[in-house]
């Protein structure tokens, strides 16, 4: 009787694991059916600005800034708002506003004591910004292709071209891709990447399915400049040192208003991270930031599912399975019958099978939003989610509440 119970409750857990693992691949293949490649829009389309915060990023901007400033693109304007860089900054965007007419920059004030000098360079680039439609990314960011703002456009102009939330209506904000760079990575860069992928498949899932945006990637961004003003900027959130973007996304959203660009050819790439102890503390601004969130309940659901999943899967599936090994060992030495050999076969056709559907569903997803494909690190990497996202809360819950908003002088 405890045999049969036992072999009810792994199956049951082998078929939620199963459930979890096929979902992977719901994005991919809803590009793979639809496309991902924007059909050229009847209406015009907007003209964009470009609006990148920087401090002492002088090195990221000679290299990525011209990427940038040579889009495909009929009409846009590049904005730079410098706080109070130390390094060369000013003298390399001198240099590139005498090459490109389309580049020009401004700068925050050393003196703004009510608000965090992220949020107070955003407000001015928006405020400088000559068109409705502004789009947000960072220093160290350079577009894959030159149809980066060529897509943006697009999904602005046609966000039904696409794959959309089937309650879209007239788009407030756009919602592009981005990803690390992945050249001479290293474990670093892999657990890296692969938790901004599983992000980005989550949040994708969650407005594809009706909902409004949970939060959003501030390397690839565009807001409507009419609602930014009428929200007031980035209200409660503006004294908060990072994830005020992301704040801001979440407190707009709306399931008719948000358009996802689902298009690899418009993803950003980041620069690789400097240290393990960058990426953790990115971790942790998110984490408060999570506090301040509203309309997360059933995303935050999904996401402890997903991460929960291969731990149950491990506990009530691998676990038994390794034991019905060492049983059939003991039994087939000692000549004894065959029942623990057969459940054994089952066992281990049950978890051949989850992880070829599991690889197989992940990697539909990877390839079609232009990631590296994932085979054995995917099982290294998938059970480490739960422990990043306790991590980076328990580090938040000891720190100070001052650390995560800027400090007055």
């Amino acid at each position: 009787m405890l045999l049969q119970i036992s072999l009810i409750v792994i199956l049951l857990v082998w078929l939620v694991a199963m459930i979890a693992a096929y979902q992977w691949g719901n994005i991919g293949r809803l590009l793979t059916h639809r496309g991902s490649v924007l059909a050229q829009p009847s209406a015009e389309l907007p003209p964009l600005s470009v609006v990148i915060c920087t401090h002492n990023h002088a090195s990221a901007l000679k290299r990525h800034l011209p990427a940038i400033l040579e889009q495909d693109y009929d009409k846009f304007e590049v904005i730079i708002v410098d706080s109070s860089s130390e390094d060369e900054t000013k003298d390399v965007l001198e240099r590139l506003e005498f090459k490109y007419s389309n580049l020009r920059h401004t700068f925050t004030p050393a003196s703004a004591r009510d608000i965090s000098i992220e949020c107070l360079a955003i407000m001015l680039g928006f405020r400088a910004a000559s068109h409705e439609w502004v789009v947000l990314t960072r220093p160290d960011c350079e577009p894959q292709s030159q149809q980066w703002l060529l897509r943006i456009g697009e999904t602005i102009a046609s966000p039904k071209s696409s794959v959309q939330s089937p309650c879209l209506q007239q788009p407030e904000m756009v919602i592009g891709l981005s990803r690390f760079d992945t050249r001479r990575s290293t474990w670093l860069d892999t657990q890296a990447s692969f938790h901004r992928l599983c992000n980005l498949i989550s949040l994708s899932q969650h407005i594809l399915s009706g909902h409004a945006a949970v939060t959003a990637d501030r390397c690839n961004l565009a807001f409507r400049k009419s609602c930014f003003m009428e929200h007031g900027g980035f209200g409660e959130a503006q004294q908060l040192r990072a994830s005020a973007v992301e704040l801001l996304v979440n407190h707009t959203s709306t399931p008719t208003n948000t358009a996802l660009m689902l298009v690899p050819s418009a993803m950003m790439v980041q620069d690789r991270l400097t240290s393990h102890q960058q990426w953790k503390k990115q971790r942790v601004f998110y984490a408060e930031a999570q506090r301040h969130q509203r309309h997360t309940a059933l995303f935050r659901f999904k996401q402890f599912w997903r991460q929960i999943t291969p731990w149950v899967t491990l506990l009530l599936v691998v676990l038994p399975w390794l034991a019905s090994i060492a049983l059939t060992a003991a039994e087939v030495e000692l000549g004894l019958s065959i029942p623990t050999i057969v459940i054994m076969l089952v066992l281990t056709l049950l978890l051949l099978i989850l992880i070829v559907t599991k690889v197989m569903q992940f990697n539909i997803t990877a390839r079609a939003l232009g990631y590296p494909k994932y085979y054995i690190s995917l099982f290294l990497l998938e059970p480490r989610l739960l422990l990043w996202e306790l991590s980076a809360r328990f580090t938040r819950r000891l720190a100070s509440p001052n650390e995560f908003r800027k400090k007055f002088v």
